[in-house]
């Protein structure tokens, strides 16, 4: 895990939507999905709730 993964998942929870969060990292939203996307698969969880669009943390996120 990296901690760039981790950065970009509390700026996720903070904004609540993806391409604020991306904005606030100072990178483009699809390097923030992909890193979230890196972060779950890397915990084996999802800490994220999504359809086309942040939904939500999940009770472990």
């Amino acid at each position: 895990m990296l901690s760039r993964q981790l950065e970009y998942f509390v700026a996720l929870a903070r904004e609540r939507h993806f391409a604020r969060a991306a904005t606030a990292c100072y990178v483009y939203q699809p390097a923030l999905s992909e890193a979230i996307r890196k972060l779950e698969h890397e915990l084996n969880v999802p800490p994220v709730r999504r359809g086309h669009a942040f939904e939500g943390l999940t009770p472990r996120g």
